[in-house]
């Protein structure tokens, strides 16, 4: 196996028989007999092959961040049970990768499931303790994992497939978790933050912006724009966990104006500004 494939599954009973504890309980197990992708094009088979591989690296990637975060939240002055509180999302992240990963071997493969190494650190070199957990409490769990809760409904209200309806709801509740816990995180350490502080996490927002615009959005909405028509797909993905990029689209912005920038605003965080300021971010980031 090359070394920069993710690497899921491992030889040592310990090990597997540690993680089953927790992944196996209480979550009830996805029906996976009962997966019929069967009526599908081979087009669309793909398709969905492709939208669960691209999730095994995303979850993997979360399941990385949270690692690191965990081991600077004692740093950054926050409780030991923050810290208890924060393995318990580690661990869902590690449930999520694993079910993703089986869900897109039995599309078809998770062989584009790869991650390069250096995609696989986070520690942001002469960051402070608080401004580390600031910046990705804010990105990956007040704008990332917020979002999440809300994609995932508009995915589980169109799945009909029983496993991965299964999957969906497992992932679903999770995330409901992981927002509270963002949310609660970030009210105990953003008020003990600087003004200066809290004027560099603002600024650091827009490239949380553009990033999650543009794989949520895909640039659908303008300032001012209204939301993306609704376009319910008609070639049967919807019924395995996949919409149309319209839909998702949707969903991402209704949850970004109803709950995301109003919370981080409560923070006392210049949200909006942020968001203005999203192309300048991803222009700033594109590759020269």
């Amino acid at each position: 196996m090359s070394a920069d494939v993710v690497r899921i599954g491992s030889n040592e009973a310990l090990f597997r028989s540690m993680h089953r504890r927790y992944a196996d309980t209480p979550h009830p197990l996805p029906e996976w007999d009962r997966l019929d992708p069967s009526a599908l094009s081979d087009a669309v088979r793909e398709d969905l092959r492709r939208a669960w591989s691209a999730r095994v690296v995303a979850e993997y990637r979360s399941m990385v961040v949270f690692s690191e975060l965990i081991a600077r939240l004692p740093e950054a002055g926050l409780p030991l049970e923050v810290s208890s509180a924060a393995s318990r999302l580690l661990q869902d992240e590690a449930r999520h990768t694993e079910l993703c990963a089986e869900l897109a071997e039995r599309l078809g493969g998770r062989q584009d499931s790869t991650v390069l190494r250096n995609e696989l650190r986070f520690s942001d070199e002469g960051l402070s303790a608080e401004l580390f957990v600031g910046r990705w409490t804010l990105s990956m769990m007040c704008v990332g994992e917020c979002a999440s809760v809300g994609l995932l409904k508009t995915l589980a209200d169109a799945a009909e497939d029983p496993c991965v309806s299964r999957v969906l709801e497992t992932l679903y509740r999770d995330e409901v978790l992981h927002d509270r816990f963002g949310w609660a995180l970030a009210r105990e350490l953003v008020p003990r933050l600087t003004d200066a502080q809290r004027e560099w996490l603002s600024a650091d927002l827009a490239f949380s912006f553009a990033h999650y615009d543009r794989i949520h959005g895909r640039g659908m909405r303008r300032d001012g724009d209204e939301l993306p028509a609704e376009n319910p797909r008609t070639d049967g993905a919807e019924r395995l966990g996949l919409v149309s990029p319209e839909s998702y689209a949707r969903a991402w912005y209704e949850r970004l104006d109803a709950v995301i920038l109003p919370g981080l605003r409560s923070l006392g965080l210049a949200a909006n500004e942020a968001w203005a300021l999203r192309a300048e971010a991803q222009a700033a980031l594109a590759p020269r």
